[in-house]
């Protein structure tokens, strides 16, 4: 098992209306967190108590790949467009940060210039509210295993 040192640090950035996606990802990346090679983090981690602003900004910091789960609901949310993306991006310029977007539904994701620079995971015209259950598994299976080749590129 690898070092804490070596763990790896995944931020997920998703809008509240898209967290049942967030629990099927979570399923996906379950058996590298599970062995030890993947930590993962999204808001579900915070407890009463934690200073929430302090936690994400943490979180942020530690990140070396973020997964963006796209929809509308994601660029709606102003606290994503004014608190997640900017230090996720300024990130990825500065420090190598992989951003790996998966297109959850229609959105404008394709006419934004800061992010339709980054290779989706999935086509922005194959939404996986477009696909059959099953390939909505091989999307995000092939999403968990881009993230553990990043870290274990054998």
């Amino acid at each position: 098992m690898p070092s804490p040192s070596t763990r790896t640090k995944v931020f997920i950035s998703y809008s509240h209306a898209d967290k049942e996606w967030l629990d099927r990802l979570k399923r996906h990346l379950k058996p590298l967190v599970r062995e030890g090679n993947l930590d993962c983090w999204d808001d579900t981690r915070i407890r009463p108590g934690d200073d929430w602003k302090q936690e994400i900004q943490n979180a942020l910091d530690r990140a070396q790949v973020a997964v963006l789960l796209i929809s509308a609901d994601f660029f709606a949310s102003d606290f994503i467009d004014e608190t997640e993306l900017p230090p996720l991006l300024e990130a990825a310029k500065a420090k190598g940060v992989r951003i790996l977007p998966v297109i959850l539904s229609a959105s404008r994701f394709a006419r934004s210039p800061d992010l339709a620079r980054f290779q989706a995971i999935n086509p922005p015209s194959r939404p996986l509210s477009d696909m059959l259950p099953a390939e909505q598994e091989k999307v995000l299976d092939h999403l968990a295993h881009t993230i553990e080749s990043i870290f274990d590129p054998r």
